[in-house]
């Protein structure tokens, strides 16, 4: 085979220097989140509620735009936060208003498919309220605002399974339940949590002693109390028990520790596809 004469490697060098350009520009005017754990946090509850939901239930057309307004809402929360964070700048404003036009229309579509969908939007409010602000204050990295945004997206694994049963009132959809949805909610909520504390006490807060004994401490003392649901319930809770004693222990042999935000973002990929797995094997 010839080897590349140099004009062709300078045209190589040339269209990657183009694409890293595009991708720097992308990101720099909030078009494409740099949040590597962000995804895994979207990914995780959306994907229990529905599968837990259909197991309950069946597949539902309205489960595929709810799954686009949770995406690209979150898109537009991300851009949008950086509007503010920025004292509106206008270079934010194209994607902001693309996503938040996108995220309508999806959100047109789920209303449009089953309308009950709406008594789900008044539990976001809350949570997003306190994101905005945040994102105002230039807090947006605070346990609070990290907080709000988790309990945002448990609310999102109770919606998507409401949306995956037809019939009665979403309350009914809830109550009549065979999955343990609302405490795998919990769970959800419980790990999500766990992962603020971690990847704070990792990154902006790594070498403070008192962020690194929250995170411990938080971590085991979950994992205290999961075990009487253990005991009290299916013999698979223990599965969580397990995955809780591991966090626990990731939090205290990583304390300290110099990582790069990415490989704690694949690391939370990791811990959340486990606990995808088990979210569906419990009982």
């Amino acid at each position: 085979m010839r080897a590349p004469t140099g004009t062709a490697r300078h045209a190589g060098g040339a269209r990657a220097a183009v694409v890293r350009l595009a991708r720097v520009s992308l990101r720099s005017n909030g078009w494409v989140p740099n949040q590597h754990g962000a995804w895994a946090m979207l990914a995780l509850p959306y994907l229990v509620g529905v599968w837990r939901g259909i197991g309950d239930g069946a597949f539902r057309p309205v489960i595929i735009p709810l799954f686009g307004v949770w995406l690209v809402g979150y898109l537009a929360f991300y851009v949008g936060g950086l509007w503010l964070k920025s004292r509106r700048r206008p270079r934010y404003l194209p994607a902001l208003r693309a996503y938040l036009a996108v995220a309508a229309g999806f959100g047109l579509a789920v209303l449009a498919l089953d309308w009950r969908l709406l008594v789900w939007v008044p539990a976001f409010v809350p949570f997003l309220a306190v994101g905005i602000w945040s994102s105002a204050q230039r807090t947006e990295r605070s346990v609070l605002s990290g907080g709000a945004m988790v309990a945002a997206a448990c609310v999102m694994t109770l919606s998507a399974y409401t949306a995956s049963r037809s019939g009665g009132t979403v309350w009914e959809s809830l109550t009549t339940a065979r999955a343990p949805i609302v405490a795998l909610a919990v769970l959800l909520l419980t790990y999500l949590f766990g992962t603020v504390l971690y990847v704070k006490s990792m990154i902006r807060e790594r070498g403070v002693a008192a962020y690194s004994r929250a995170s411990i401490g938080y971590h085991a003392v979950v994992t205290a109390l999961a075990v009487p649901m253990a005991v009290a319930h299916h013999p698979s809770w223990w599965w969580v028990v397990a995955f809780l004693a591991a966090m626990t222990a990731r939090a205290a042999i990583l304390a300290g520790r110099r990582l790069t935000p990415k490989a704690l973002g694949f690391g939370e990929v990791g811990a959340s596809v486990a606990l995808a797995v088990i979210a569906v094997l419990v009982r």
